[in-house]
């Protein structure tokens, strides 16, 4: 069985062999991105090809088979950069859990290729990757495997039972415990909190099997109607108030709000089920 230390000396060495490969090669560049509306994580990488081989045939399979080789490392590389709750990066959580490294590399056998064209001038092969973040790769960060029991807050309060939770989050909202103001960031596991800084929402509630479905939470732009598969007919609409956390992931929404949540199990079960989304620019 290996040890602890030899995952972290192995994500060490993983890490500098890429960024070797990568800084060596002038003629290759890779971008990452996460498309949080459609829940992928897309890759896009452009190979410069040299004078002398642009007249070969069969170049642009050989770069196809050569960059799945590295697909691994590019994939690791990518990880890195999720945010994956108010106070972890991909790359924290992969140097505190090294042991994920294997789990990550089996990911590639999930990898797209979804676009692979020469441009024009035969200079540039682009070509374009995308792995769904639900189930593959939210799967390696769920912090349980039950949802914790929560019941509803005692005394009356005016509600009633709704098919989901709809959040509005503005462009730019008030930082809390903080001077100014600051953007919301998307990220696998956000958090709800009201004005007491009382837990709302969290991934915690969430039963692990609904998180690996269709993810913790939903996100769109306001441009697009409201997922009715995800919250239904009759959702509760809430704004933000403000935000917080380390990396601006979490939400602060009114103790009204928060008590229409929480004052009965139907909207609680909501919770379970995943049936939020967040709206923001």
């Amino acid at each position: 069985m290996y040890k602890p230390g030899f995952f972290i000396l192995l994500y060490l060495f993983l890490s500098q062999v890429f960024l070797l490969s990568v800084s060596g090669d002038a003629e290759t560049g890779v971008d990452y991105s996460f498309n949080w509306v459609d829940q992928q994580l897309e890759i896009v990488i452009k190979k410069n090809i040299p004078d002398m081989d642009r007249a070969l045939p069969g170049i642009k399979f050989r770069i196809e088979k050569n960059i799945e080789k590295d697909l691994s490392f590019i994939l690791l590389k990518g990880i890195e950069l999720l945010t994956i709750d108010s106070r972890t990066t991909g790359k924290e959580f992969i140097e505190k859990y090294p042991s994920v490294i294997n789990s990550i590399f089996e990911l590639t056998d999930h990898i797209k290729r979804t676009n692979s064209l020469l441009t024009r001038d035969l200079k540039t092969l682009i070509i374009n990757y995308t792995l769904e973040l639900n189930p593959y790769l939210v799967e390696l960060f769920i912090p349980h495997s039950r949802p914790s029991i929560t019941t509803p807050a005692l005394g009356f309060i005016p509600s009633t039972d709704f098919t989901g939770i709809i959040i509005y989050v503005d462009k730019i909202l008030p930082l809390f415990g903080k001077e100014g103001k600051g953007n919301f960031t998307p990220s696998l596991f956000p958090r709800v909190f009201d004005k007491n800084l009382n837990l709302v929402i969290g991934p915690l509630m969430e039963d692990p099997a609904a998180i690996k479905s269709f993810g913790a939470v939903g996100y769109q732009q306001p441009t697009a109607s409201p997922d009715i598969s995800r919250v239904g007919q009759n959702p509760l609409r809430m704004k933000a108030r403000e935000i917080f956390g380390i990396n601006n992931t979490d939400i602060i929404i009114s103790d009204r709000d928060a008590e229409m949540i929480l004052s009965r199990q139907n909207n609680i079960d909501l919770i379970t089920q995943g049936r939020i989304l967040i709206i923001y620019n």
